[in-house]
């Protein structure tokens, strides 16, 4: 008897796990219908967020570069000669031309012309030294003696002891001797080459520079000698951009 109610146990307990619903993965709302994510079934190509990306035929070709020779620049820089110039030059295989200057006034003005090699060169960087030659002219206000690289500050004034911003002993000997003779002479020819006026500057000059150009900045740095208001040696410093005429090839 104790047999028998274990076996209809067993079948019932079966039974029941046979027929009863499976249970259900997606959550259900208030009226128990069951909330299932909407699909649609796509192309076999398409993912469910659009269409897979496509490797394109030429994507692992070589990129073209620009051209590391053959080429113009033009642009504008600061610095020697002119103060802000314009820059016009050509990149012929491993010789650079180049020019350089600007005008800003009757004597306020400076021009430059290079010779270079270019000893290393990529289609972005090109590294060149030249050989440079130049004049400028300038007529700054005020300049303080002894800044700026001057040897000399003319005064405007073609008359020995007077003809120098900064005075030699023999300069103040023949001063002292005018004021001697006439004091408002003397006052006056002071007057006439006083500091508070502007001064007449020029320079002619020869140097040898490294010329750095990366895309479009410009980077000239060396230095040079010449004849002059100026000191020797001189610094020679550009810096600006110069677009170019690189064309692509492949």
């Amino acid at each position: 008897m104790k047999k028998l109610s274990l076996l209809l146990f067993t079948i019932s307990l079966l039974g029941s796990a046979l027929f009863a619903e499976p249970s259900s993965p997606y959550p259900k709302d208030k009226e128990g219908n069951e909330i299932k994510p909407e699909w649609t079934p796509t192309k076999s190509d398409q993912s469910a967020f659009g269409e897979d990306e496509k490797l394109k035929a030429d994507s692992l070709d070589a990129k073209r570069l620009p051209k590391s020779t053959n080429f113009w620049v033009y642009g504008a820089s600061i610095g020697s000669p002119g103060s802000l110039n314009f820059n016009l030059g050509y990149y012929f295989k491993d010789v650079v031309l180049r020019g350089s200057g600007g005008a800003w006034g009757p004597h306020w003005y400076g021009g430059q012309v290079d010779l270079g090699y270019t000893f290393w060169k990529t289609p972005v960087i090109a590294h060149s030294i030249s050989i440079v030659g130049g004049y400028f002219e300038v007529n700054p206000f005020a300049p303080e003696v002894g800044r700026g690289g001057q040897s000399s500050y003319p005064t405007g004034l073609n008359i020995p002891g007077y003809n120098r911003r900064d005075p030699s002993q023999e300069d103040l000997l023949i001063r002292s001797y005018v004021n001697s003779i006439d004091s408002n002479v003397g006052a006056y020819l002071e007057y006439e080459s006083r500091e508070r006026q502007r001064v007449h500057l020029s320079q002619r000059y020869i140097g040898m520079t490294y010329d750095f150009l990366l895309g479009n900045f410009f980077l000239q740095v060396g230095g040079g000698v010449g004849q002059g208001d100026y000191k020797n040696p001189q610094l020679l410093l550009q810096m600006g951009y110069l677009f170019n005429t690189r064309e692509y090839h492949d």
